[in-house]
């Protein structure tokens, strides 16, 4: 755990192929915690303090800050999570994404501590970019994630290309620390679902 780390959760989606509210799906019933849970645990191996991008959750006990932008998704979400991050770095993940290796926690934010002038990290696997699990340097980042969001942006790839010196870890990169890529799998629909 880092004490200059904010994690935050994406939990603002509309979860409409899944059919029911992920952030609140429950994978096992005899561990009894949700989706939003098992990604906080996880986060929590590398942050000291966390936040929730969106909204409130009942049961968790955990900060929640309200998109100021609509029909603007995950984009809108880490911008206003980002502007209440008061850590130099925030760690920032979907809440559908359950298997996340505290590895490539760790080497995403090494990355960032190495790159001081990088206003994101990220990683591109087969499928292209994977900006849902990704290192934020809320200083340099919010003020261009603003602007592309007042000039219309609405999606967080398009957004993050805007963004100067941003840094992506080419598979060759990250793959020591996850070699299936499992940390990027999240729960979209029913059959996402083990």
């Amino acid at each position: 755990m880092s004490d200059d780390v904010t994690a935050v959760v994406l939990v603002g989606g509309r979860s409409t192929r899944m059919g029911r509210d992920k952030a609140l799906l429950v994978p096992d019933p005899t561990d009894g915690r949700t989706l939003t849970q098992l990604v906080l645990a996880a986060l929590a191996a590398v942050a000291s303090r966390s936040l929730l991008a969106g909204r409130s959750l009942p049961g968790l006990d955990v900060p929640a800050v309200p998109d100021q932008y609509s029909g603007a998704g995950p984009l809108a979400g880490i911008a206003a999570a980002l502007g209440a991050v008061d850590t130099p770095l925030a760690m920032v993940s979907a809440c559908d994404m359950p298997a996340i290796r505290p590895t490539l926690l760790h080497l995403l934010l090494d990355a960032a501590r190495a790159h001081p002038e990088a206003p994101v990290v990220l990683c591109r696997s087969d499928a292209g970019l994977e900006p849902l699990l990704s290192a934020w340097r809320p200083a340099l980042a919010l003020p261009d994630l603003r602007s592309a969001l007042d000039a219309g942006v609405r999606s967080l790839r398009e957004a993050i290309a805007l963004l100067p010196r941003h840094l992506v870890l080419d598979p060759g990169s990250w793959r020591p620390a996850d070699p299936e890529g499992v940390s990027f799998h999240n729960w979209n629909t029913p059959e996402d679902v083990p």
